[in-house]
């Protein structure tokens, strides 16, 4: 048996109270010599005797009476408290976020953590359930779920020797901490387990920055949550928290500057932190250094201006060369690329002695944003253009293929655009007068169209224009807000008819359910057709201001410059999309490079009292949990008195009053 208010438990003390009573004003009999009276001191002795029994059980149902109404109070509840056939369950949460990786004694803090889970496991009754998870940003189960078990909720009981011998420290930890998708886990594995006692075990260095990532539904009432504090008081760090290239793909021999931000964690100040950038591009070498004062507590920037930068993806570090707790936080990774544009292969389905009259002249101009022959314009991409029937070039060096009011392709250059795509490349493909079912029979062949030609449509009495789009979808993401401008002012006099093919997808529709923009993915790379032209020829929408904006939309998805383009920075922190043994570093992906950083927030040492995270999350602490919880609002008042299972003050209730009531009875037939 336990108790959830213990203190209650201090007024016992007041059973001293009763005995005082009684000793104070217990009879002193006085002896008075009388005549003969034997028949009378028979009677006295016997009345004196059963005084002597009544005050006694009266004094004892007083202390009865006292030490009922304590314990009432104190909320008496069973440990081993179970139905038939009923088992515990117990999830328990182990925080693995980078900030676990401070050491107490040469030893980390996730290190003692498991070690403290292995001693619950040892301890633990045969009737008990474990379900163990490490969480940082994300929640890694010790035990994968079977298939089909988040299904049906069901989940198979794993014996604690396998949990044991799977529970094993991570090497090194990295992840942001964030409480709230761990509570949500523990909470839809605590709401599905069988009947039975349910209890939750939270390991964590309460990291205070981990209290506002995300929000949590409250845990069923009855769970009792056992928290186990492994942070340190005191932390000594100077961690490079950011670390912002300007600009992360410029032209060969450019210049581009990087922001350093570093955070002194420390209680002291630190003077003269060495920064030093460290980069690297196949032999060659570049360092640049700099010092700078930062109080505790406090931020402070730098900034780094590069040097000309060669041809080349430069990869390397900024770092603070000091020693401190948290070595972990020291170093960034950062990566930059001296590259030319992304190169479009335009070829033009009607070309024209005279280029305004070709029907790429405008999407030359959109994409080159320069004069032809000038170089290093602002614009990420580099066309070059070539009339259809001219030998296609190896497209190995090419990101985008756009085809022009393109008919009668060859097969073997169908088979190279094909090769691109797969590869991870794209095609694009603005209809025309020359896009007829019978001029693209190779396209089709190769797999390279989205559906089936049908004919044409003109415009009659009012132009062509949007009526829908997938405003989610990256193209048209960057006008969900109308302030950027509304596609529906654009206007089209004639459109193709194309009947969607399986696996194709309808992005955008002009009125009367007229396909506009139509997606198929192929291999690693995709294929998107408009319907209309690039051109004046089927619409005016090449004088709108939207033009420039929607071409670099439509060829910024195909060549991956939506994604993040060549050079993409990803943070171990929050729902991001890496795999669950992503570490950081610098990575060269097939066709860009990808540089992973710790949390900054793990820099963050500042703890939060344990009264704080119970009141955070709406926890319902355990016995040798002592928090003050916070109130809560009226509303939910009712929710949180329900009864735990096990509790059993109420019956204790129902004896108090019976036993006052049995003490008024015997008072009134005490005398004195």
């Amino acid at each position: 048996m336990s108790f959830i208010q213990i203190g209650f438990l201090a007024a016992l003390a007041a059973l001293a109270i009763p005995i005082i009573v009684h000793l104070v004003f217990r009879q002193r009999p006085k002896r008075v010599e009388l005549g003969t009276l034997r028949f009378l001191r028979v009677v006295l002795e016997h009345n004196a005797r059963r005084r002597r029994v009544m005050r006694w059980l009266l004094l004892a149902l007083r202390l009865a009476c006292v030490a009922l109404l304590a314990l009432l109070f104190a909320r008496p509840y069973l440990l081993a408290y179970s139905s038939s056939g009923q088992k515990k369950t117990a999830v328990v949460l182990i925080d693995r976020s980078a900030s676990m990786e401070l050491k107490q004694e040469g030893v980390r803090a996730v290190e003692r953590a498991v070690a403290s889970v292995h001693e619950l496991l040892g301890k633990a009754a045969n009737n008990t359930r474990f379900e163990i998870a490490f969480f940082d940003h994300q929640v890694r189960p010790l035990v994968a779920p079977q298939p089909g078990e988040k299904a049906d909720g069901k989940r198979r009981d794993v014996s604690v020797t396998e949990l044991a011998s799977k529970l094993v420290a991570p090497a090194a930890s990295y992840g942001g901490t964030d409480y709230g998708a761990a509570l949500e886990w523990a909470r839809d594995v605590l709401s599905k387990a069988p009947a039975g006692p349910r209890e939750l075990h939270i390991y964590t260095d309460f990291q205070q920055s981990g209290l506002a990532w995300s929000e949590v539904d409250a845990l069923p009432e009855d769970v009792a949550a056992h928290l186990h504090d492994l942070g340190r008081a005191a932390v000594n760090n100077v961690a490079v928290v950011e670390a912002r290239v300007e600009r992360s793909w410029l032209r060969p021999d450019e210049q581009t500057s990087i922001h350093v931000t570093v955070y002194n964690g420390g209680p002291f100040a630190a003077d003269d932190v060495p920064i030093a950038l460290k980069l690297t591009s196949q032999s060659r070498k570049l360092e640049l250094r700099e010092q700078v004062k930062v109080e505790s507590g406090a931020m402070e920037s730098v900034r780094l201006d590069l040097p000309p930068l060669a041809a080349g993806l430069w990869q390397g570090t900024v770092s603070v060369e000091t020693e401190d707790d948290l070595p972990l936080d020291n170093q960034r990774h950062v990566a930059l690329l001296a590259s030319p544009p992304y190169q479009v292969l335009l070829i033009d389905g009607r070309a024209s002695p005279s280029p305004v009259l070709s029907s790429t002249y405008f999407l030359d101009a959109a994409l080159r944003l320069a004069p032809p022959g000038e170089l290093y314009s602002a614009s990420p991409f580099e066309p070059r253009q070539i009339a259809a029937g001219e030998t296609i070039p190896n497209l190995d060096k090419y990101d985008v293929v756009v085809l022009s009011s393109v008919g009668d392709l060859s097969r073997r250059d169908a088979d190279k655009i094909l090769g691109l795509v797969e590869r991870g490349g794209g095609l694009f493909v603005f209809c025309g007068d020359n896009v007829t079912a019978e001029k693209t029979t190779a396209l089709e062949t190769a797999g390279l169209s989205v559906g089936t030609i049908t004919g044409i449509q003109e415009a009659t009495d009012l132009p062509l224009r949007f009526k829908k789009w997938d405003a989610k979808h990256p193209i048209f993401a960057a006008f969900g807000d109308p302030q950027l401008g509304d596609l529906a002012r654009l206007s089209f006099s004639t459109a193709t008819k194309i009947e969607p093919a399986q696996g194709a997808t309808v992005l955008a529709e002009f009125q009367g359910t007229l396909s506009a923009v139509i997606e198929r993915r192929i291999g690693k790379g995709s294929v998107v057709w408009f319907t209309s032209s690039c051109d004046g020829a089927w619409g005016d929408w090449t004088r709108s201001r939207l033009y420039l904006p929607l071409v670099h939309q439509f060829l910024g998805y195909q060549s991956g410059l939506l994604a993040g383009g060549r050079v993409r920075y990803e943070v171990l922190e929050g729902p991001v999309e890496l795999p669950a043994d992503a570490v950081p570093g610098s990575f060269e992906n097939e066709r860009f490079t990808q540089v992973i950083n710790s949390s900054p927030r793990e820099s963050e040492t500042d703890r939060s009292t344990v009264e704080e995270f119970v009141n955070r999350f709406g926890l319902k602490p355990s016995a040798e949990t002592q928090v003050e919880v916070a109130a809560v609002p009226e509303e939910q008042t009712a929710a949180g008195s329900e009864l735990i299972k096990g509790e059993f003050w109420h019956w204790l209730a129902m004896v108090l009053v019976a036993g006052l009531v049995v003490e008024g009875l015997v008072a009134n037939r005490t005398t004195a």
